[in-house]
């Protein structure tokens, strides 16, 4: 019995030793996860596969609130972020888990936009879920620079998009910057107080042919048609056959000799009205060809529709000729033939979003604004360059419509009291 025993205690001891041998020895299992980080919404499931020649795993989560375990099975129950360690033996190998809510932020950062001006300063606010480590970048440094902290600077015009990062994820926002403009100041003007059309800047446009608009009239240079008289350039409609054409007015340019990119534009004038007429004020493109020239129509008015105002821009991939050009009207309450009235545009540069932006006046209530994000998508925007002013008066045609000639039995006169070009300076 004695022996036995002795026998069995041998056998205790040299397992025993066997085993702390074993514990001793270097392991050569290797265990890995895939993937190490993983980014899931509430009530999502993914699994984290493992990659070695571990066996008989053990899975845990530092937080089951969070997020639970189950073969390597991750549910996610709640925001915030879990730990996953699988275990064999001596072996672990451990991954993240960032739970997010139903909306899959875990990082933000507000306002999407902001517009500054060149020199300002702004402090983006943000939310880290995670309370991971944050790095911020702009697309462009030039235009703003940022801060570890968010804070940016306006450097100059443009537009940069700031980055918020973490491990995890990337949310952005976008930073334009406009110009640190002056106050306007007035730079050119015809007051068209003399008694002759000042041929140094302005030009005869003559011709019969339509215009492209099928007009009705053929515009001449005689004094019966055009003239400066009484503080006024007065363009005057006739019913006269001239040219095989049953009505004269008349047409003048700048281009080439007066020229803007950028401002505000102005003309006091008073329309003739009556059925048929179509008198504008607009701007063209000193370069190039209509339509890739670009034009502004900054008011034109309709003898037949004697309360309204239309206001209009073509570019290359949209103009009349195709029926999708950019065009705004408004009816007043009286009719714009009874007075002198002012219409104007303000042109401005990079001013919203870092874009161009024209806005419509009239006696200088705004009362339509175009900017470039809204016409071809940027691609053929061509309000960026020189362009030159016409006065034109015409009848009938795509606009003017049926003449109705009794409206002759008047003079039928468009009135221009004055053209103003006022700009600033950048500060």
């Amino acid at each position: 019995m004695k022996i036995q025993n002795y026998l069995l205690l041998i056998a205790a001891v040299v397992c025993m030793a066997a085993c702390d041998q074993k514990q001793d020895e270097p392991s050569n299992v290797t265990l890995e996860l895939n993937p190490v980080t993983l980014q899931l919404k509430v009530g999502d499931i993914a699994t984290i596969d493992t990659k070695g020649t571990a066996t008989n795993i053990v899975w845990t989560s530092s937080n089951e609130e969070v997020a639970t375990v189950y073969y390597g099975v991750v549910t996610a129950k709640a925001i915030g972020k879990a730990e996953i360690t699988a275990t064999s033996g001596k072996v672990s190998a451990k991954a993240n888990v960032f739970v997010t809510g139903t909306d899959g932020a875990s990082l933000r950062i507000t306002p999407p936009l902001v517009s500054l001006h060149v020199g300002e300063q702004f402090d983006f606010k943000y939310g880290n879920t995670f309370d991971l480590e944050l790095s911020w970048s702009s697309s462009d440094p030039s235009v703003v620079h940022v801060t570890n902290t968010g804070h940016v600077t306006a450097l100059k015009p443009g537009v940069s998009t700031i980055t918020l990062s973490t491990p995890v994820e990337s949310v952005t926002a976008t930073v334009t910057v406009s110009h640190n403009w002056g106050a306007y100041h007035l730079v050119w003007s015809d007051e068209f107080d003399g008694n002759a059309l000042d041929e140094g800047t302005w030009s005869y446009n003559t011709g019969g042919s339509g215009w492209g608009n099928n007009e009705k009239q053929y515009y001449t240079t005689r004094p019966e048609n055009i003239r400066v008289q009484n503080g006024c350039l007065e363009i005057e409609a006739r019913k006269e056959q001239y040219e095989n054409n049953n009505y004269t007015s008349a047409r003048i340019m700048s281009k080439n000799k007066k020229t803007f990119t950028y401002g505000k534009m102005a003309a006091r004038i008073k329309f003739p009205g009556g059925k048929g007429t179509w008198p504008a004020f607009w701007m063209m493109g000193n370069s190039g060809n209509w339509p890739n020239c670009g034009e502004i129509d900054i008011i034109e008015h309709i003898g037949s529709q004697d309360t309204r105002a239309s206001f209009a821009l073509h570019t290359v991939m949209k103009n009349g000729t195709r029926g999708n050009n950019w065009a705004k009207t408004h009816f007043f309450d009286y009719p714009l033939s009874a007075d002198f009235h002012t219409y104007g545009i303000e042109w401005a540069q990079e001013e919203k979003e870092g874009k161009d932006v024209i806005r419509f006046f009239v006696d200088d209530v705004q009362y339509a604004e175009v900017w470039e994000e809204q016409i071809d998508n940027n691609d053929y925007w061509p309000f960026n360059k020189p362009f030159f002013f016409i006065f034109n008066l015409a009848i009938g045609g795509n606009m003017g419509g049926s003449v109705d000639d009794g409206i002759f039995d008047q003079q039928r006169i468009m009135y221009i009291d004055w053209v103003r070009v006022w700009q600033r300076q950048e500060q």
